[in-house]
């Protein structure tokens, strides 16, 4: 139901009955068009002569949400209709629907629409493909900022535990997981795709794992993973060979070039911590 469909009504109940008519089952009234509350009075008077059952709900859009879900779900409690949801929408992120729960809205449904549909935050996904190997020899980029980790790799996850990069061929921690699964060989499927029920598990118990560090709307710290010894081994002796092979270039040439790298280069998140005791 959007504003402009209340509009063309002479006024909201009129709407409301008309709609009502058009859709038999359970409905959901938008009722800040003119007035919020009066629009929560005038679809408790519908809904109480609809007798629709369960499922049926009220739509606030706008306004201070904080303020008005309380009052209308007071109103339709006096109306006698408690099983009457109450949707909240109109702009809502991550944050506002973080401070109406935290102030104890009794909202149904927190309906998401822009902020989902575009990126609000970041209007655009940067991404990058970064070669690691190649004919069976791994490789490494070195640019500042932007080093990577050489070799074909596997994620394990172990429940209660940081995530632990390895070399695709080292043998699994005892209970853990590997994520990363072959999909495509040759331009074709390796399986049937998952479905949507498989994702939405997958999402919840990937969610349920995080720390509570990592879930907080406010300030969140991301779960660092671990980087196995042989894999740090790998990184430290693939740099060693760059430099080596940029040193005895520019001794030939007789210029330094680009072969001034030092060990203060960044190196990639957790890579470089060759002590790690994974």
């Amino acid at each position: 139901m959007a504003h402009s469909y209340i509009e063309a009504f002479p006024d909201e109940e009129a709407a409301f009955r008309a709609f009502a008519r058009a859709h038999p089952g359970p409905v959901t009234f938008l009722v800040d068009t003119y007035d919020t509350l009066g629009g929560v009075a005038t679809a408790s008077r519908v809904l109480n002569g609809l007798r629709r059952g369960p499922g049926c709900a009220i739509r606030l859009d706008s306004g201070d949400l904080g303020a008005l879900v309380p009052k209308a779900r007071a109103a339709l409690d006096a109306a006698g209709l408690r099983d009457v949801a109450i949707i909240a929408s109109g702009g809502l992120d991550e944050y506002g629907i973080d401070a109406l729960v935290r102030s104890g809205a009794p909202v149904d449904v927190y309906a998401v629409g822009t902020r989902v549909g575009t990126s609000a935050d970041a209007p655009y996904l940067d991404s990058a493909y970064k070669l690691v190997e190649y004919d069976g020899r791994p490789v490494i980029k070195l640019s500042s900022a932007k080093v990577s980790a050489p070799g074909r790799k596997q994620v394990f996850r172990t429940a209660g535990q940081p995530d632990l990069i390895t070399l695709w061929d080292e043998p699994p921690p005892a209970g853990a997981e590997p994520l990363l699964r072959t999909v495509m060989r040759d331009g074709r499927r390796t399986g049937p795709p998952d479905d949507l029920a498989t994702a939405r598990a997958r999402l919840a118990a990937d969610v349920a794992a995080l720390s509570e560090p990592a879930l907080r709307v406010h300030g969140p710290e991301p779960s660092r993973p671990r980087v196995s010894r042989r894999l740090s081994q790998l990184t430290t002796d693939v740099r060693r060979r760059l430099r080596a092979g940029m040193h005895n270039a520019s001794s030939r040439d007789g210029s330094r070039g680009e072969a001034a790298l030092s060990d203060r280069e960044e190196a990639p998140r957790g890579v470089r911590a060759t002590k790690n005791r994974s």
